[in-house]
């Protein structure tokens, strides 16, 4: 399904600070209807259409830029860019397998329309494209600018969504770029759906990528410690020493040229290393990951501590369980 328009959704919405309803005013605008709310019944603003829903007391997102832009990102993201960086780079092997696998499960949903939330939905992730190839499954993406894949903009720190509302979450290189990373995941529990899904997909060994918003860094146990109220159903790493050698390659040759295109063009010989995270071990291929991934359920369990020392061993296994799931 192409992404819910705008007000189709409008019963799902809250106040991010408060998480009162909303209504809409004469002029379109949202305001929460709570009469304590310290926001008041001020209107939130909208960019070109779309809801802007931040708690900006609360939030590293500058309101003034954000109107002044026009929803516009901070960071430069230049076409070309990006193609080059994936090429060198390479993308998520793992990604299209649950993608499918979660548009698969929430079209067997009989009661109600399913609902998919996308945090970080300004760029189409690597590998989540069939995401957006269910005509039976309504889609939310938000992000803290304005793009042609966004129909809300918000900070994950405050999901401006009701409890229980969402049938499953992507949530794809974002955890890196948020300062609490915990309260953002808290914020996925809550308006989760019993039995709601996540995939998160988060950098581990990989030089920093977006600027001044560039906070955090995970292992395969910190990422697994982050979700620790959810139901482990995969995990793995969703890119090997080879892609971590080939990143650090580009990095050292665009240091050396002082050029960001010149040492991408320069790294590109080197993508090959990417090929040799197929032939790495388990073990030494989460160890040394660019970037992990995990797949899990809100069931009510919750993973310890007690546990957390024992996870290390059974990583090896979740690893070798996903390779076959690779593209």
């Amino acid at each position: 399904m192409p992404l819910a328009q705008l007000r189709s959704f409008d019963d799902l919405l809250v106040c991010p600070r408060c998480k009162e309803p909303l209504d809409r005013s004469a002029r379109g605008n949202l305001r929460c209807t709570s009469q304590t709310c310290s926001i008041g019944n001020a209107e939130f603003p909208g960019v070109e259409g779309c809801d802007l829903l931040v708690d900006f007391q609360r939030s590293v997102v500058d309101r003034e830029a954000l109107l002044e832009s026009s929803g516009e990102s901070v960071i430069e993201r230049r076409p070309w860019k990006e193609l080059l960086q994936r090429v060198v780079d390479g993308g998520n092997r793992f990604a299209p397998h649950f993608a499918e696998d979660i548009v698969a499960r929430l079209e067997q949903c009989e009661t109600h329309t399913p609902t998919l939330l996308v945090i970080g939905g300004g760029q189409i992730g690597s590998g989540s494209q069939a995401l957006y190839s269910s005509q039976k499954v309504r889609i939310i993406a938000l992000d803290v600018y304005l793009s042609p894949h966004v129909n809300i903009i918000g900070d994950a720190h405050h999901l401006p969504l009701r409890d229980e509302s969402i049938d499953a979450v992507w949530i794809q290189s974002v955890l890196e770029h948020v300062t609490k990373p915990e309260a953002v995941v808290a914020e996925l529990h809550r308006v989760l759906r019993s039995d709601g899904l996540v995939f998160a997909d988060t950098s581990f060994l990989w030089p920093v990528c977006e600027e001044a918003f560039d906070f955090q860094r995970f292992s395969a146990s910190a990422h697994r410690w982050l979700f620790r109220n959810f139901e482990l159903i995969a995990a793995g790493s969703s890119s090997g020493p080879g892609t971590v050698a080939a990143v650090a390659l580009r990095y050292l040759l665009q240091s050396l040229l002082r050029s960001t295109r010149l040492g991408q063009i320069a790294a590109f010989p080197f993508s090959a290393l990417r090929l040799l995270d197929r032939f790495c071990d388990n073990r030494r291929a989460i160890d040394g990951a660019g970037g992990t991934f995990l797949y899990a359920r809100k069931t009510g369990q919750s993973f310890t501590e007690s546990h957390l020392v024992d996870y290390y061993a059974e990583q090896p296994r979740f690893q070798a369980k996903s390779r076959p799931l690779r593209r």
